[in-house]
């Protein structure tokens, strides 16, 4: 295996793990779901977004290194792990930035914090994974696979991320100074910041914000292979607890190459809700069963099944309980679904 933020990786059973989100039971629930596999060993392959939101990210955090560390995983980058890395404190990562553990109380809460001593070896542990893996068979990676970005990091070090971020970070600034988008920017995220998170009390159209976040997409490459590729929204929209100027799209609907694509990121659903209840991401699988491959020619796989949303069912009810929101694992070659819950359906389409 190589060495860089695309890692090539040998042909091997897999077992493609789902965002996570900070939900440790849910994880250890699948992996026991894992180790009862009759078929060959194989290795556990984490598809980004282990923190933020759930009650014990460290937890996972934990468990996925170790697995790493005994050889019998791998790992790569989401955006959350991003936001991390850039010190970028987002809702539900109060778990790691003070700055967020007040704000996030009222829906995460209680969630096990970081302390002092443990946050540098959370962070060198997420500075030294790759943000996408190849086999000859298959490819994978957390929100999108867009070709043009996967060439500019093919060739980065593991290890360099942090110093490619903030390359490409500069240069985004640098493309936002030139008209004073960048102090615009700036402006509108202070002047609106407590709005920003009120569902109730919307700001107006930021017109800044939506044309820095265009930039982003446009020039920074691990923004497009973390968040997906995003296009300017028509009015603002609130989601994930905050008010947002641009809005997924379903990439894979122009997906044109011949290997088959695992991500995570996009907050599908097992059980369908009535279309009128459906948040807006989960549209994006409007039309498509809930096992089945999508896009162009059915080659790309979401395996994110939302376990990051049971907060929602324990702010509700005080406990998860039965749970809508599930982890899943996709097995390759078999492309068989494990969940871990124990059910297991064979995914639909050609891959």
């Amino acid at each position: 295996m190589n060495d860089t933020l695309l890692q090539t990786i040998p042909e091997e059973p897999l077992a493609i793990i789902g965002d996570i989100h900070g939900e440790i039971t849910a994880l250890n629930a699948l992996l026991d779901q894992l180790e009862q596999d009759p078929g060959p060993g194989r290795r556990l392959v984490f598809i980004g977004d282990l923190c933020d939101r759930g009650p014990d990210s460290i937890a996972v955090i934990d468990r996925v290194r170790s697995l790493i560390e005994d050889g019998k995983a791998l790992a790569i980058l989401g955006n959350h792990e991003i936001n991390l890395l850039a010190n970028d404190a987002k809702d539900g990562s109060g778990w790691y930035f003070d700055a967020r553990e007040l704000p996030d109380r009222p829906f995460y809460a209680p969630f096990t914090r970081a302390t002092p001593e443990q946050r540098p070896a959370i962070r060198e542990f997420f500075a030294g994974l790759p943000l996408a893996l190849q086999s000859p068979s298959l490819r994978i990676v957390h929100a999108a696979w867009d070709p043009p970005s996967i060439d500019a990091i093919a060739d980065v070090q593991r290890g360099r991320l942090v110093d490619a971020m903030h390359h490409w970070n500069e240069r985004v600034r640098a493309a936002a100074q030139v008209d004073g988008l960048y102090e615009r920017y700036l402006e509108e995220k202070s002047r609106w910041a407590a709005q920003l998170e009120d569902p109730d009390n919307p700001p107006p159209y930021l017109h800044a914000v939506a044309d820095y976040e265009m930039l982003e997409q446009r020039l920074n490459p691990v923004k497009r292979l973390t968040s997906g590729i995003e296009e300017r929204s028509t009015t603002p929209f609130y989601s994930g607890n905050r008010w947002r100027y641009s809005d997924r799209t379903a990439w894979w609907n122009d997906y044109e190459g011949t290997q088959p694509v695992v991500i995570g990121h996009y907050w599908r659903m097992f059980d369908l809700p009535p279309r009128a209840k459906a948040s807006r991401y989960s549209l994006l699988f409007d039309g498509v069963a809930p096992t089945a491959w999508h896009g162009r020619g059915q080659r790309v796989f979401c395996v994110d099944y939302s376990a990051g949303a049971r907060w929602r069912e324990r702010k509700a009810n005080g406990s998860a309980g039965r749970t809508r929101f599930r982890l899943a694992a996709l097995l390759w070659p078999e492309r068989c679904l494990v969940y871990d819950n124990g059910d297991r359906h064979p995914t639909l389409g050609p891959a």
